[in-house]
């Protein structure tokens, strides 16, 4: 099979997908796949570009979008206006219009497939058009695209020239054709504009960036979320969304009463509220209060709108100690690096759209991720945002990142507002397994592999216990509990004490959306950044792949993510409990790896599991080859009858040392 040629030379060829002159046809595939297979190298050649344009002084045009704002799912011709300033776009010169991730929308991927033949006809898609104000200016459209992953649209003025005031018109999805769908996530979609006005290849970059923002659709249902573990007889607030079928975005639109009740367990009080439209689709609803410790389970509903929803289950008496439940998600992506999405829109999804307590975002930094910012831009950029929504006592932040070239991929989370980029540029050392504790010494961290078993991972690498207390068991990747030398497991029987925590790893600012990946819920002494920052460092962490759930888990009265000591000849009790939103299928107590015991949830939403383990301390606390101890590790696993999971995080045990 023969190999294509440099992505660079291509430029020259009007019609990319017009193979019939192509001398560099791949043997055995169809034009598309050649097609495809330049696409995704351009996708590399334009990043480039956009990384070195961006670090230019920006040039004296401008441009500006209509609409605005759209309707999630919808279908719209986007009008993109390029002004010239007082420098002249000169015949051979060119302006590109780099799109955001997922413009056009994962569920009609095909929509932005907008390649162009030799007739200047469409193929897939829709079409895009440019023409100038200017009479005798002639402009060539070359549409660069690979579905809604990548697209950039490049104009190249073949004839006449362009001045100060003259103006370039863009037609996303030219009504002569059908439009695309924008997207079907309520986002914010920046644009990147640049200008080569001699045709050298000298790109700078239009600022700023005009941008579209799209909001939610018509509500079909409500979602709702309530503390976990409130005060009996204290009142909270019940976050009700207002939600459409696209993306369960927040009806951008929407007022209606809300009227909230008990189906199971009781309210002390009748609560109804309005959600006015200047909510945009969510509204945290005040004055809900519980008149008991035991599971209640609230339904919100909008009459007028035939709308209804169900909270999480709400159980104080799940409280441990001064300790409460609180649920966040910590690994979230922008277009800071490889996602779609403002940080912004991240951490309002997390707080207004999933009703979560805590969020964090985990974006990459490596030099080749850094192509719509600067790093030091994209590093301030993460600081103020996170302290701009760390709100205590209602939602709280971390700052973190993703470093992917630790084992493929391990996220940093700081302690305080500050933290450390330890990823530079591209003359600056790899971070690695090797020096990544040095690099980060003097500050408080907590370092977290994650989707190990998928990413690929090596155990045998350098570990500091203190600092790698948790794995992601669960994300958008799927599960890596168990299956061979990467998994989870593996890091537990090999002397890992990891504690478990579940995430997405989504890519579209989205933080906790159940369609992709995981949640992790902890048990902390307050809703601050010090307090889930201490409750993650303790270990007192559960997993979901979704759902909403309370987990318990004790060995001898010791909560789950403690080192236990015990005499060797007594039993140990293991317990749990698990208060869910789906019914449970059952229940298991995992010990070193194997189930020991388990128990059938018999389609019940609160199960407990008791079980005494009569072996040998001595028996049952093999050497391990990390940590260099002796000691046995048991957790929980809750599977619902709907194929969701849930676990809580081990406790390990050894034995006393002998008296002597």
């Amino acid at each position: 099979m023969r190999t294509i040629g440099n992505p660079w030379e291509i430029l020259t060829v009007k019609y990319i997908t017009d193979m019939s002159d192509c001398a560099e046809t791949l043997d055995g595939l169809s034009p598309y796949h050649v097609y495809m297979h330049y696409y995704w190298r351009l996708r590399g050649r334009w990043r480039k570009q956009l990384y070195d344009w961006i670090r230019r002084p920006p040039c004296d045009a401008t441009a500006s979008l209509t609409p605005e704002q759209v309707l999630a799912g919808e279908r719209a011709t986007v009008t993109i206006t390029i002004r010239i300033g007082e420098t002249p776009l000169c015949r051979n010169g060119r302006v590109a219009i780099y799109f955001p991730m997922s413009f056009g929308g994962f569920n009609e991927q095909i929509a932005l497939r907008c390649f162009q033949g030799p007739d200047g006809q469409t193929g897939y898609g829709s079409r895009i058009t440019a023409d100038a104000s200017k009479p005798g200016v002639s402009i060539a459209v070359q549409v660069h695209s690979a579905g809604a992953v990548f697209l950039c649209v490049e104009l190249i003025i073949e004839e006449g020239e362009l001045h100060e005031g003259d103006e370039v018109v863009v037609l996303v999805g030219d009504p002569s054709c059908k439009p695309q769908v924008i997207n079907e996530r309520a986002k914010s979609l920046p644009m990147r504009i640049a200008l080569d006005f001699e045709g050298d290849g000298s790109f700078r970059p239009v600022v700023p960036n005009p941008a579209i923002t799209v909001v939610g659709n018509r509500a079909k249902y409500l979602r709702c979320f309530a503390p976990a573990t409130p005060d009996v007889g204290k009142p909270f607030d019940v976050r009700v969304v207002a939600a459409d079928l696209e993306n369960h975005n927040p009806d951008h639109h929407h007022s209606g009463t809300v009227e909230l009740h008990a189906v199971e367990g009781s309210l002390a009080n009748q609560v109804t509220t309005k959600m006015p439209a200047t909510a945009c689709g969510t509204l945290a609803v005040p004055g809900a209060i519980v008149e008991h410790a035991g599971v209640t389970r609230i339904e919100a509903v909008d009459h007028e709108h035939g709308l209804m929803g169900v909270t999480n289950p709400v159980c104080p008496e799940m409280a441990v100690g001064p300790w409460r439940v609180y649920y966040g998600e910590i690994h979230s992506h922008s277009e800071l690096s490889d996602g779609v999405g403002i940080p912004e829109d991240s951490y309002r999804w997390a707080r207004d759209v999933e009703g979560l307590d805590f969020a964090g975002m985990a974006d990459h930094f490596e030099d080749g991720q850094s192509y719509n910012y600067t790093l030091e831009d994209k590093w301030q950029k993460t600081k103020e945002v996170a302290e701009q929504f760390n709100e205590p006592g209602r939602f709280a932040t971390l700052l973190g990142y993703e470093i992917g070239t630790l084992e493929r991929h391990r996220n940093v989370y700081f302690a305080d507002a500050e933290g450390r980029m330890i990823v530079e540029g591209p003359d600056a050392e790899w971070v690695s397994m090797d020096n990544v504790f040095s690099k980060l010494q003097g500050t408080d961290y907590i370092l977290i592999p994650h989707a190990p078993k998928f990413h690929g991972i090596n155990w045998h690498r350098p570990h500091d216990p203190d600092r790698q207390r948790l794995v992601e068991i669960c994300s958008n990747w799927g599960i890596s509990e168990e299956g061979g030398p990467q998994s989870v497991r593996h890091a537990l029987d090999l002397g890992y004490k990891f504690g478990f925590t579940g995430g997405t790893d989504n890519h579209v600012a989205e933080a906790g959306n159940p369609d992709q990946g995981g949640i992790t819920g902890v048990f902390a002494t307050s809703l601050t950044r010090e307090g889930i920052f201490e409750a993650l460092h303790a270990r007192r962490t559960f997993a979901t792949n979704g759902p909403r759930m309370i987990l318990h888990f004790f060995v001898d009265n010791t909560f789950m993510g403690t080192e236990l000591t015990c005499t060797t000849a007594l039993p140990r009790q293991v317990r749990g409990r698990a208060v869910t939103d789906e019914p449970i299928d059952t229940m298991e107590i995992i010990r070193n790896g194997a189930v020991v015991y388990s128990v059938d949830g018999d389609g019940s939403r609160d199960v407990s599991i008791k079980w005494e383990d009569a072996e040998p301390l001595a028996d049952v606390t093999p050497d391990r080859e990390i940590d260099g101890g002796s000691f046995a590790y048991y957790y929980m696993r809750v599977r619902t009858i709907h194929g969701n999971y849930g676990w809580a995080s081990p406790i390990w045990v050894e034995s006393e040392p002998a008296r002597k």
